[in-house]
């Protein structure tokens, strides 16, 4: 039950910020680089990627199944955010 809560915290927590951030960045002014829609799109598909695998290692929380997912998960990101260059 206690993995659960965290679960739903984590996942509210990013949707809130992401959330703000998005509402921020149209009342504000963006000052530093301008992030295009193909970024924004490859950045969502890593936030989803992450939200999954921390789904899997929330519901099994041993330490070799941690790595086993979290290894491939990073490498993944990577190769995703990578390939904007």
């Amino acid at each position: 039950m206690r993995y659960l809560l965290v679960l739903i915290t984590a996942i509210l927590q990013i949707f809130f910020s992401t959330l703000f951030n998005q509402l921020a960045s149209k009342l504000l002014r963006p000052r530093g680089r301008i992030i295009s829609r193909k970024e924004r799109i490859k950045r969502s598909w890593v936030r989803t990627i992450w939200l999954v695998a921390g789904t899997l290692m929330l519901f099994n929380p041993a330490l070799p199944v941690i790595m086993i997912i979290a290894l491939p998960t990073t490498f993944l990101s990577f190769m995703i955010l990578d390939e904007m260059q």
